[in-house]
């Protein structure tokens, strides 16, 4: 599966918003997604190097630094399979796992069609850590998450962004300004090459754990892999 890297420019999310859903294919910052879902990546071999911070342009992750297994979930805002694992797994893994201090959960995006929706939701949580760290991020990506369909499927999909990014406290104008970011849109660019060049990721959802990268197909799978890097770290 081919991915186009385009560099998506800021500029065009002042566009218009009136785009379908769209299935998890592979990145394509043009705005056209491979509309191919499911495929496994191939195995990554890469330890994971993390940005600490709680500004915009750092990591968002979730549990303690020295947790022995670290897992980088690459997603999409507008794919809806990483939003029923968010709603139906990752409640579980993060229970389980990561409040427990075994793992330390870090989310990536990874934009898929539409790329404006994309783009500019992915954004808005990038904006909401700027004004209240990694906790306003995850407020808004559970919010997107959960009314995904509401959003993507509006013919007002602007009004209903600016409805999330109200629940971190952003007005239509700092809504107005994020979408502008240049620098936020170059961040997004860089986890779709990164992606897929260092960990060969080709579809939403899909997990780097402890640099090697991996798609499930259910829960159990996902703790399987889970309980073999904990045992792997010697835990």
């Amino acid at each position: 599966m081919s991915l186009s890297l385009t560099p998506f420019r800021s500029a065009a999310l002042a566009a218009s918003f009136a785009f379908a859903l769209a299935a998890c294919g592979g990145a394509n910052s043009s705005g056209s997604g491979d509309p191919a879902d499911g495929d496994a990546p191939a195995a990554g071999s890469a330890d994971a190097e993390i940005t600490e911070g709680d500004g915009a342009l750092s990591d968002m992750t979730v549990g303690s630094a020295d947790a022995p297994v670290t897992v980088i979930e690459y997603a999409s805002t507008t794919c809806p399979h990483c939003a029923t694992f968010h709603e139906t797994v990752y409640p579980e893994i993060k229970e389980k796992y990561v409040d427990t201090g075994k793992v330390r959960f870090v989310f990536r995006e990874f934009p898929t069609a539409p790329a404006n929706l994309a783009f500019a939701s992915s954004m808005l949580a990038r904006c909401a850590a700027d004004k209240g760290g990694t906790d306003a991020y995850f407020v808004v990506l559970d919010a997107l998450f959960k009314t995904q369909r509401t959003w993507i499927g509006s013919a007002t999909p602007r009004a209903e962004l600016l409805k999330i990014a109200a629940q971190a406290n952003m007005t239509e104008s700092d809504f107005d300004a994020c979408v502008n970011r240049q620098e936020l849109v170059d961040f997004l660019n860089e986890n779709i090459s990164e992606g897929s060049q260092k960990y060969n990721i080709s579809s939403t959802p899909s997990f780097v754990v402890n640099g090697e990268t991996r798609h499930f197909s259910s829960a159990e799978d996902f703790s399987e892999a889970i309980d073999a890097a904990l045992a792997d770290a010697g835990e």
